[in-house]
């Protein structure tokens, strides 16, 4: 019988992964949040300053992560800042809920808050309970209660009162143009009549529908008209967008020069979120085998990107009518003085009736953005796959 030795050999460890410098799609913080200097500190001190503010700005333009930015500041200043997102809210019940478990998750003693949240609301019962691990939870039993006007002024009193040590509460209201959802029961009413009456509880309100926030806080007719300062931000600085990059694809040692960096910029309409998700998808395909970043290597980052949802945007443009496709090809050469008889000319649009109701509609869907006096595609992939039909 022969035998044969085998040499096991050990394989080297791998390398630990490396991990993607670029982020999006979520709350952008740490050194991946840059620039937005001037537009915090005047958030900060508006809000500090016991003001109310209304914040605009198109989508993925980099609000939420802003407003983080500013709730991290003011937190160190010593408020106590309520972050609460209207999106999720349905039903009166549903913001009773999700509002009631938003001010909880800020106290550091729910005993003591659930005492207190019983003093002032006396239809619901607080209700406090452990998770599998033993970490405490607070929640509300309606115990058959209606929820209704009075249910909700009673709960809106909640933040003045839940202050403490003479420490002033700041609510941020995140998609607050949802609040329509809560006609039944004016809720628009009744949380204008509160922050009239409350001194140590401000307000920001925020939202990813602009033509709608604006409804609320400019139309003389509407509760909110001139109940809070007004704020628009825009595209960041090119300069320091520039450096951001050239400083993250550093730390991987690629290289991007300034004019690369400017077409990645441009491709992506200067709006954040999707300068972010080119440089992450750039990154990617570059990490392990490319050095310096081209402007081939850009295009076809930008390829590969819309392949993966070409479907996707096929299907969005599919289901729109005759004139609003007209309108979202013309929008992908020029968007300003669109209801001119020269520009509905020039692309061979309906008439500017009809224009204004196509608009209205792609506006009202995300579909379409304004900002100052030109209209834009929000998705400028979107836009990029329009313009090879």
């Amino acid at each position: 019988m022969q035998f044969c030795i085998i040499e096991i050999k050990t394989l080297p460890l791998h390398k630990k992964l490396k991990m993607n410098p670029f982020s999006y799609g979520t709350i952008v913080s740490g050194n991946n949040f840059y620039d937005r200097k001037e537009e915090c500190a005047r958030i900060v001190k508006t809000l500090s300053g016991g003001n109310n503010l209304v914040l605009y700005a198109p989508r993925r333009f980099g609000k939420t992560s802003l407003v983080f930015k500013a709730i991290e500041q003011l937190e160190a200043q010593g408020f106590i800042c309520v972050y609460f997102d209207f999106m999720p809210v349905f039903s009166p019940e549903s913001f009773v809920r999700l509002y009631a478990k938003a001010l909880a998750a800020k106290q550091n003693n729910l005993q003591k808050f659930a005492q207190l949240f019983a003093s002032i609301i006396k239809n619901i019962r607080p209700v406090l309970s452990f998770d599998a691990a033993g970490i405490p939870e607070f929640s509300v039993d309606f115990a058959g209660s209606t929820v209704d006007e009075t249910l909700i002024s009673q709960l809106l009193d909640v933040p003045e009162q839940m202050n403490g040590a003479n420490k002033r509460v700041i609510m941020f209201f995140d998609e607050f143009q949802e609040v329509e959802k809560l006609g039944s029961i004016n809720f628009e009413g009744l949380l204008r009549s509160k922050i009239q009456q409350q001194h140590t509880t401000n307000y920001l309100f925020l939202g990813s529908k602009t033509h709608l926030l604006k409804e609320l806080f400019n139309n003389k007719k509407r509760a909110f008209y001139n109940a809070a300062s007004q704020m628009t931000i825009g595209a960041l600085p090119a300069p320091d967008t520039i450096d951001f990059l050239q400083q993250k694809f550093a730390g991987s040692a690629i290289t991007l020069d300034v004019e690369t960096a400017k077409y990645i910029i441009s491709v992506a309409a200067n709006i954040p979120h999707y300068i972010q998700m080119m440089a992450a998808e750039i990154w990617q395909y570059m990490v392990n085998s490319h050095k310096i970043v081209t402007k081939k290597i850009v295009d076809d980052s930008v390829m590969r990107l819309l392949a993966l949802k070409s479907d996707y945007y096929m299907e969005l443009f599919d289901r729109q009518s005759q004139s609003k496709k007209q309108l979202l090809l013309a929008l992908t050469m020029n968007g300003k003085n669109i209801f001119s008889t020269a520009y509905i000319y020039e692309h061979s649009l309906p008439s500017a009736a009809t224009l204004q109701r196509a608009v209205k509609g792609l506006i009202a869907d995300g579909t379409v953005e304004k900002l100052d006096d030109e209209y834009f595609i929000a998705d400028p992939f979107f836009k990029l796959f329009l313009a090879t039909i």
